[in-house]
């Protein structure tokens, strides 16, 4: 099993949502700013307020800038911009307002706190708390800072904004929180990565014991078997052939160590059958791929005799394949029906006329009928040019 941790510990999918989310917010407020500002051209007569307009599109485009920022000090030059575009529009916007008839509002009064809170923002999609605050703190001081001068430069009464200090403070917090969070995330994370590592070895080591045993005790005890059945004397070249290619695929790891796949090599699914692992395995490594499906376990079943002859058989048909038919794909079918077993070699290349052919030169006689036919079995084959060859063997399906 593979144990997936969603979780944001870097902070990459938070800062994002969080500078869309700040986006969004500055531009309510400045949208807000602007039409309220825009309102007052007809009524006082002042023209030089769309200077003041331009201006808060440059706050709004510099709050943008600085939150989708991949730099930090790119985010600073972007505050700063802002920043500067808000002190343009508090010189027009204080300047008019203490020349219009009736009580001068303090620096504080709404239409420039709302600029001030979405300069306010640049900070909270910073990639690091440090950074984070210190955004925060330069578009504090500086944003509501030029605003101040700009009042005091017009001979705007002064004031502390209130909402705009509780803002600053509710974001800082806010920021803290979240990446306090951020670490304790990513403490967690660490440890279940650490719990499902560990779960997912002893897996790994209980399924590489239970393929190994089981690869172990089919191979090793076939052979054994096999030798407590064969007369006294040197072994013949078949069974000794047999028995080192068996050692060879013991010493090959892979065999145990991949899972069987339908898309991969064939060898992976036949693991617990010796008898087809190592002549498969030989033909994939010619460049063949083999498919095998079937009742393939049977195979495990046959007499000694009859699985090397059948190996015989079969290896025959895959050179067959490779050096005759045009492709490269050959597919095994195995087929229990006791007391016998069939298998079967097809392929869909060329083909031939299997009456018109020579016998001798499709490599079919010695290598594939007269192996079958020696233990017992029969061996039929369908050909035609186009359509592919199929060679249908079947022999004894019992132990001797």
């Amino acid at each position: 099993m593979t144990l997936q941790i969603a979780a944001d510990v870097d902070g990459v999918a938070t800062s994002r949502a969080l500078a869309r989310a700040g986006s969004w917010l500055a531009g309510v407020f400045l949208a807000a700013t602007f039409g309220v500002a825009a309102l007052f051209i007809p009524v006082t007569g002042h023209i030089e307020i769309v200077v003041g307009l331009a201006a808060l599109v440059i706050t709004g485009l510099g709050v943008v800038g600085a939150l989708h920022a991949h730099r930090f000090s790119v985010a600073v030059v972007l505050t700063l911009l802002a920043c500067e575009g808000l002190y343009v529009f508090a010189l027009i916007a204080t300047g008019v307002s203490v020349q219009v008839p009736g009580d001068t509002p303090s620096s504080d009064y709404v239409l420039l706190s709302m600029p001030e809170f979405a300069v306010l923002v640049v900070g909270i999609s910073a990639r690091s708390l440090g950074k984070a605050l210190g955004l925060g703190t330069l578009a504090f001081v500086a944003g509501p800072g030029f605003v101040q001068l700009a009042a005091w430069q017009q001979g705007m009464p002064l004031a502390v904004d209130v909402p705009v200090v509780a803002s600053y403070l509710a974001l800082g917090l806010f920021v803290t929180a979240l990446w306090l969070g951020r670490k304790d995330a990513a403490r967690g994370t660490a440890v279940m990565s650490g719990a499902a590592l560990a779960e997912e070895r002893d897996v790994a080591l209980e399924r590489f014991s239970t393929r190994a045993s089981s690869w172990l005790h089919d191979t090793v005890l076939s052979d054994l078997r096999s030798l407590a059945a064969a007369d006294p004397g040197p072994l013949d070249p078949a069974h000794a052939q047999a028995i080192d290619r068996d050692l060879a695929n013991l010493a090959d790891v892979r065999l145990i160590l991949d899972a069987p796949s339908v898309n991969g090599s064939a060898t992976r699914a036949l693991v617990t059958v010796p008898a087809l692992v190592g002549l498969v395995r030989d033909a994939e490594q010619k460049g063949l791929r083999v498919r095998v499906g079937g009742d393939v376990p049977a195979i495990n079943a046959l007499s000694f005799a009859v699985t090397r002859n059948l190996e015989r058989a079969i290896a025959e048909c895959l050179d067959n394949v490779l050096a005759h038919s045009g492709v490269r794909e050959a597919e095994i079918s195995v087929m229990s029906s006791p007391p016998e077993l069939s298998v079967m070699v097809s392929d869909s290349g060329v083909g031939f006329e299997v009456n018109e052919t020579a016998e001798d030169k499709i490599g079919l006689r010695l290598g594939v009928v007269d192996a079958i036919a020696d233990i017992g079995g029969s061996v039929q084959i369908w050909s035609r040019p186009g359509a592919g060859t199929a060679v249908f063997m079947t022999v004894p399906g019992g132990p001797s």
